[in-house]
């Protein structure tokens, strides 16, 4: 299988822009299949059997998302049977011809049942987004756009249930999206694919989203009686739904990061925003990965609004800013929950230098890090910086932008 696999990647040049799990994973297990059904066709001397065909009609229609060349797809077919023929009759001997013969037939049979289960495969509607439903992605746009959420569901033959996880997601790029030597669109949709496939798996076949490699929304119904709208955040059922988003990040080789809110059917459109600009509040505030809620930044939310305020709060800290070890140190400390050891262990340096560096802090801006209204003003300070920071990176990047 090795020689079948280092064969087709060397003489076809699109396997070799396939990410190498790829190349170790699907298409190792689609010569599997094949070789297999093979050597069962051999065996029976009959015609490659409907579930053979099958996989190689799912593995083609993968291929298609993939944006993989038909064309390559069936030279690497027709290079593994004439590579596997050219093994048959080298083990041939001249007592052997008729049943060469033989081989030589079913190895034609499977060829070209094989080429049809491709073809059948790149014929099928290949969507961007893998295994998802049409029909699930526009119920999703019905509900969180705010229309009829009662008729879209008669229409889709769906019972809505009494209350959705709302999601919005932010995922970063797979390593292999940024591998030169690999095909960044192909990278996408293999990521966006075990994304949707992920995300079916905690939705339990009934959530309806709209993905890209970037991100999207997902609504998850909620079955149970619990939790409830205003109970939720602190229920087992939450902590659950952020393990299993953390779960996935491993599966599709990705951090993500996902606000969640809870809402009834017809409060979607709000609770679906909402989401969404906790999730930017989230990124702009350093977040990675991991689930938040509106309440774990309510705070650099509120911030975000519109207000007088904000850059008053911001120049609290002006005369951090030629010092950037300390506005660095004060981030650090606060991040860490007022945590000296974790604040140190976060900056590589030894616990003492973090309270030197905070008592500067203190000379320099007169708020004292241990007297509580001191404190309250530093977390609104560092909030209302990181706000101000990111909405001037983004007037800079839209200067910037050529016309």
């Amino acid at each position: 299988m090795a020689e079948t696999i280092a064969l087709i990647w060397r003489q076809v040049p699109f396997y070799r822009l396939l990410p190498e799990e790829a190349v170790r994973s699907d298409v190792a297990a689609i010569i599997l299949c094949n070789f297999e059904a093979l050597i069962s066709s051999l065996r029976s001397a009959q015609a490659t059997g409907d579930e053979g065909l099958m996989q190689i009609s799912e593995s083609a229609r993968r291929r298609a998302e993939e944006l993989v060349p038909l064309a390559d797809v069936l030279h690497a077919y027709h290079l593994a049977v004439e590579h596997w023929w050219n093994l048959i009759g080298d083990l041939a001997g001249p007592e052997d011809t008729t049943d060469l013969s033989r081989a030589g037939a079913l190895l034609h049979k499977h060829l070209r049942a094989a080429t049809t289960a491709v073809l059948a495969g790149y014929g099928s509607d290949p969507s961007v987004h893998g295994e998802d439903d049409p029909a699930r992605r526009e119920l999703f746009l019905e509900l969180t756009s705010g229309s009829n959420s009662t008729g879209a569901a008669e229409r889709f033959g769906v019972n809505l249930p009494r209350l959705y996880w709302v999601l919005s997601l932010h995922v970063e790029p797979h390593p292999d999206e940024r591998s030169a030597d690999i095909d960044a669109v192909v990278a996408e949709r293999r990521k966006v694919r075990r994304l949707q496939r992920e995300l079916d798996n905690v939705g339990r076949d009934h959530a309806l989203s709209m993905l890209t490699s970037s991100g999207g929304g997902v609504l998850i119904p909620i079955l149970e009686p619990d939790p409830g709208v205003d109970d939720w955040q602190d229920s087992p059922q939450y902590a659950q739904l952020s393990r299993n988003l953390r779960d996935m990040e491993r599966t599709i080789g990705a951090e993500v990061l996902t606000a969640v809110s809870v809402a009834a059917p017809q409060e979607v459109p709000q609770a679906y925003e909402q989401a969404q600009e906790v999730l930017d509040v989230a990124r702009r505030c350093g977040r990675g990965n991991g689930t938040v809620r509106l309440r774990d930044l309510a705070l650099e939310y509120h911030l975000t609004r519109p207000s007088a305020a904000t850059p008053l709060l911001a120049d609290l800290l002006s005369p951090l800013e030629s010092r950037p070890v300390l506005l660095e140190t004060l981030e650090s400390y606060l991040d860490a929950g007022c945590d000296r050891s974790a604040a140190a262990a976060a900056l590589h340096v030894h616990p003492n230098t973090v309270v030197y560096r905070l008592r500067k802090v203190a000379t320099l801006t007169g708020l004292d890090v241990g007297t509580a209204p001191d404190l309250v003003r530093l977390v609104a300070a560092v909030a209302a910086r990181r706000v101000a920071d990111v909405a001037q990176a983004a007037r800079a990047s839209r200067t910037a932008r050529p016309l």
